[in-house]
């Protein structure tokens, strides 16, 4: 019980300094350009606390998705009409250059970024990670296998794209599923070359090099109903030795329905507790139920420089906007994002797995605040930075009340978004929507009359 409340802590406490650092660097930079500051506001909804100093109300939210600073001088009807608060006297308030207003917009995204770079840095401190493309093991009766595919070979691209990661690997091939094949650059030893697989193989057919570290943990398959937890790893299935994640699916296989015994290393005590596997028909194989948690799996990256990890991270979300915009990706990438749920969701993972994976964890989220910010929409950064740029090349203000509709009507769309993600993740962690539908009608036979 105390471990769950230091962890949603936790997680309060950094995803809450995300939010503050966006907002600090939109207050701090307002106030040295001279612009009016009302509100500065951690949180969202109603305050659970507010104080008000020279003039300026600091309040915390009930809803820790996100925060604001209200400047009346760069959105005229001010993010209290949407928390349903008062508006103060804004009809005397003095022009500002649209230059400051550039710059108090981008300062969130830039403080974010600047904020990440020492995260990464603390990243450095972890274990050097192996090469996260090498092959563990590949199905011998899979066409990867009849390409030349091998285990220790290093998958380089995926359809022409770079990767780094077997996540990359997995997302462009999940991306490219509306193609009946996938083109593999593949590194064996000291040559390259290159194969062609069917599209959606790369789950199916070949499984990663890495250790059998747990991260997500379904509680209705066998192993939340035997005590599994994140952060566990995994040493003996039914007492054979494992070391890798593919010898750990491999061992699963003898045990369809039959009671096995799984060791795990947990908090550096073994554990042994017993499980009973299950096949499932989609996957066409036996499965305990489990996400592995080594760092070549995340969604974000855990090697490489300062400078790496957040291009890394910045090239992740560049390649989700790219695919949105691609006819043929877009339905696949539109069912790869997450909302605050699948944020929380992950970041507890996180933190299960150790307090540097929640660093890393948190500087992913940092790059993709500032890049999602910068998008030219008119309730968030980008936007306001569209609206100061016409202002500056035409020498004409937006009207306030075109500025006004355009923000609500988009902060609407984008709560709406985030309502659908958040139904979404809820329905993939806990699968609520079979609540929802309806039992099937039995069909009886009528006896046949002579």
């Amino acid at each position: 019980m105390l471990e769950t409340i230091f962890i949603v802590a936790m997680m309060l406490f950094l995803f809450g300094i995300t939010i503050f650092v966006h907002e600090f660097g939109h207050f701090i930079v307002a106030r040295k350009c001279g612009l009016v500051v009302e509100t500065f506001s951690i949180g969202m909804g109603p305050a659970l606390w507010k104080k008000e100093v020279g003039g300026i109300v600091y309040k915390i939210g009930a809803f820790p998705i996100g925060g604001y600073v209200s400047l009346p001088q760069l959105d005229p009807e001010g993010m209290e009409k949407m928390q349903g608060e008062n508006e103060g006297d804004r009809k005397t308030m003095p022009n500002i250059s649209p230059w400051k207003k550039i710059a108090v917009s981008v300062a969130g995204p830039l403080f974010n970024i600047a904020f990440a770079l020492p995260l990464a840095f603390l990243v450095t401190f972890t274990e050097p990670m192996p090469d996260h493309t090498a092959v563990g093991a590949v199905a011998t009766n899979s066409v990867a296998y009849a390409e030349g595919l091998r285990a220790s070979d290093e998958i380089l691209k995926v359809n022409g794209t770079p990767v780094v990661d077997w996540y990359g690997i997995i997302s462009e091939d999940l991306l490219a599923q509306d193609n009946e094949t996938v083109s593999l650059l593949v590194r064996s030893g000291s040559e390259t070359h290159s194969i062609t697989i069917p599209s959606k193989s790369t789950q199916e057919t070949m499984l990663p090099a890495m250790r059998p570290l747990l991260a997500q943990i379904t509680a209705k398959d066998p192993a939340g109903v035997a005590g599994l937890k994140t952060g566990d790893l995994v040493t003996q299935v039914g007492g054979k030795p494992i070391l890798w994640w593919h010898e750990l699916s491999d061992s699963l296989q003898d045990y369809d329905g039959k009671q096995t015994t799984i060791t795990v290393l947990r908090s550096e005590k073994t554990i042994t507790m017993d499980i009973t596997p299950k096949y499932r028909d989609d996957l066409e194989k036996v499965i305990i139920g489990v996400t592995p948690g080594d760092p070549g799996m995340l969604p974000w990256t855990m090697e490489g420089s300062p400078i790496e990890q957040v291009r890394n991270d910045a090239s992740k979300i560049g390649r989700l906007f790219k695919a949105l915009g691609n006819k043929k990706e877009r339905g696949s990438a539109a069912k790869m994002m997450g909302g605050p749920i699948a944020i929380f969701t992950l970041l507890w993972f996180a933190l299960k797995l150790g307090f540097l994976y929640a660093i890393g964890f948190i500087r992913f989220i940092n790059i993709n605040l500032a890049v999602l910010n910068l998008l030219p929409i008119p309730v968030l950064d980008g936007g306001h930075i569209c609206f100061a740029l016409w202002e500056g090349i035409t020498k004409r203000k937006v009207h306030p009340k075109v500025v006004s509709t355009l923000i609500n009507i988009f902060a609407i769309l984008l709560i709406t978004l985030f309502l659908f993600l958040s139904w979404r993740d809820v329905d993939r962690n806990w699968n609520v929507s079979r609540f929802f539908k309806k039992a099937p009608v039995e069909q009886v036979e009528s006896p046949v009359e002579d």
